[in-house]
């Protein structure tokens, strides 16, 4: 079975002057937040296979946090359609998974990361990942990466 579980980044410190959006890093509060993201996915029971993560300081940060956290070993992919891209960018790095992959984490940002989401949880036409927000999705049991699609998900959990 294939799993995706998407988190938004976890607060970043706020914009200034002559700082790229880009190079914003976590604040204080939002290295607490990414810890409790972390602590969600174990208690969820979800053993993350691949990180999908933008390259803004804010979501490298949130996933090293949770990487450190879950004792996960192999490498991040760095995905460049991921830093404020549409949605539909987001469905390129997820198509390209390895089938071997069971359970892949994306983390992104808003308003993709949000409209990602509801496409997959029916009914959830208001659903707004918030800081580190996070959701689990489950699929049909012969669903692969490279043909998911929205109407293959089956069990849509938001975690925090």
């Amino acid at each position: 079975m294939k799993r995706l579980a998407l988190l938004r980044h976890a607060e970043a410190e706020a914009a200034r002057p002559g700082l790229p959006d880009v190079e914003r890093a976590l604040s204080l509060r939002g290295r607490t937040e990414a810890l409790d993201a972390a602590q969600c996915l174990t208690m969820a029971g979800l053993r993350i296979d691949a990180l999908l993560v933008s390259p803004a300081v804010r979501t490298r940060e949130t996933a090293i946090i949770l990487a450190a956290e879950l004792d996960i070993s192999h490498e991040l992919s760095f995905e460049p359609a991921l830093y404020l891209g549409s949605l539909e960018a987001l469905w390129l790095p997820l198509r390209g998974c390895q089938e071997s992959l069971s359970t892949v984490l994306m983390v992104g940002h808003n308003p993709a990361l949000s409209a990602l989401a509801r496409q997959f949880h029916r009914g959830g036409g208001n659903l707004e990942l918030r800081t580190a927000g996070l959701c689990s999705i489950e699929f049909e049991e012969d669903a692969t990466w490279r043909d998911l699609r929205p109407e293959s998900a089956t069990v849509f959990t938001t975690l925090r």
